[in-house]
């Protein structure tokens, strides 16, 4: 493990240098947007264009990658970045924030991509999953980090956004540094809408609903602090809980899975957040610790949701490659993330900080809604095709961590041909999808 480690430690030097500068702008902006006296509105149109820049560039960039190689990509990137963040200090302007936000989103789905695709190719098959909690320990960690920069100033004071600059920027060089041989191609984010329902319609419609409140926490849990009363300070501490609360969960809630129905685990998840959001819309007003500990129950309640409705498709779909699901539940909780935003804020607008808690409560008891429905009307049995694996929603090339070897097809006895459905029927469109379909299941 140690060589391993060796050969990724510029890599990794580069994650946690990233996402300190990411973490620390994230909830800058918001602020920062707010003390231009936008409305809440318009501070949340922001946010929901990061995610839908994130999206794009899903989709884009690994074309990008296969014209001008890993390293020309992340040094673009990382210069994206760094120029989209800076711009949003130049200019007091809502297009502009709009059209800065959009390159912010994409430029850090191509960093995470290439960062992912290298820890992939340079970690050894036995070795995946140790490198994959590490990177996840690392981005958890970078990310507090980010979020205490905000006690140093004023979100008014552009030195707190050329500090984020400067972090963005100087994690362009371990990169460009780097002896790691340079991966193979970045695979693309490609998915048949309609199979993956007919694989986990748990799993689809969870997966938007925890990207409808972790956009909103994101991209509008900044105002939330502020229209507490809180500082900096506590604006950064009310969003680490959040973070870390979604990172305490994800192992107990996954060990959990592996021992029983994955969509009542998901159900009992969001049941239990609804009920503490409504705690905090409740009771926060005034209560410190209720604040504290209701945003912290909400993070707990929703960022393990991405990996467990990836890990309850793939039981059902196990022929497809789990990149090719995880492309499918990617951008489903992503276009929850940019939604999100925008519809909690006028709740926000309207009833102060409270409004994000009862948007959370609503949110999560559809969720916890529909899973048990389905579960009342579809009966599975407790078959795992592999065990809960805590996958960060940064790419679709994470999952290459948590699939060291892809299953062999079964092949019939007869014909010699693979058995099932291919992942090129399911994905790609060739074939017969509505038989694809059909034999994984209304589940």
């Amino acid at each position: 493990m140690t060589q391993t480690l060796g050969r990724i430690s510029s890599l990794l030097i580069a994650v946690a240098v990233l996402l300190v500068g990411h973490g620390l702008q994230l909830t800058l902006l918001p602020m920062r947007a707010e003390t231009l006296g936008w409305t809440t509105g318009a501070i949340a149109l922001t946010g929901s264009t990061y995610f839908l820049g994130f999206v794009v560039g899903c989709l884009v960039i690994p074309a990008v990658v296969a014209r001008v190689a890993h390293i020309r990509t992340f040094m673009v990137m990382g210069a994206l970045a760094t120029v989209a963040l800076l711009g949003v200090g130049l200019f007091d302007l809502l297009p502009a924030w709009l059209v800065l936000r959009f390159g912010t989103g994409f430029a850090f789905s191509g960093m995470y991509m290439v960062i992912e695709s290298w820890l992939s190719e340079a970690s050894p098959s036995d070795r995946r999953g140790s490198v994959l909690a590490i990177y996840s320990m690392i981005s958890l960690l970078a990310m507090m980090v980010g979020q205490s920069l905000l006690a140093l100033g004023q979100a008014s004071d552009l030195r707190l956004v050329m500090a984020a600059a400067f972090i963005l920027a100087f994690a362009i060089i371990p990169i460009g540094l780097t002896r790691t041989a340079a991966p193979m191609p970045i695979p693309r984010a490609s998915f048949s809408p309609r199979v993956l329902a007919r694989a986990s319609r748990v799993a689809v419609v969870c997966a938007f609903v925890g990207g409808l409140v972790t956009g909103s926490f994101w991209s509008v849990g900044p105002l939330v602090g502020r229209a507490y009363g809180l500082d900096g300070a506590g604006i950064g501490a009310l969003m680490g809980a959040g973070i870390v609360g979604g990172a305490l969960a994800q192992f107990p809630v996954g060990l959990l899975s592996d021992h029983t129905d994955r969509r009542l685990v998901i159900a009992v998840m969001l049941t239990l957040g609804a009920a503490l959001a409504g705690v905090g819309w409740w009771f926060s007003a005034g209560n410190a610790a209720v604040l504290y500990g209701s945003m912290f129950s909400v993070g707990a309640a929703t960022m393990p949701i991405y990996a467990m409705c990836i890990a309850t498709a793939a039981d059902n779909a196990a022929d497809v490659p789990l990149i090719q699901i995880a492309s499918g539940i990617l951008i489903v909780n992503s276009t929850g993330s940019i939604l999100g935003p925008l519809m909690v804020s006028p709740l926000v607008t309207g009833t102060g900080g409270e409004g994000f808690f009862l948007f959370a409560l609503a949110v999560m008891a559809l969720g916890a809604g529909w899973a048990f429905y389905r579960i009342s009307v579809i009966e599975r049995p407790k078959v795992h095709e592999q065990r809960f694996v805590a996958v960060p929603k940064t790419s679709i090339v994470a999952t290459e961590l948590a699939e060291p070897e892809p299953p062999a097809p079964e092949r019939d006895e007869a014909t010699g041909d693979a058995a099932g459905v291919t992942a090129a029927d399911l994905w790609e469109g060739h074939g017969a999808p509505d038989r694809a379909a059909a034999s994984l299941g209304d589940k």
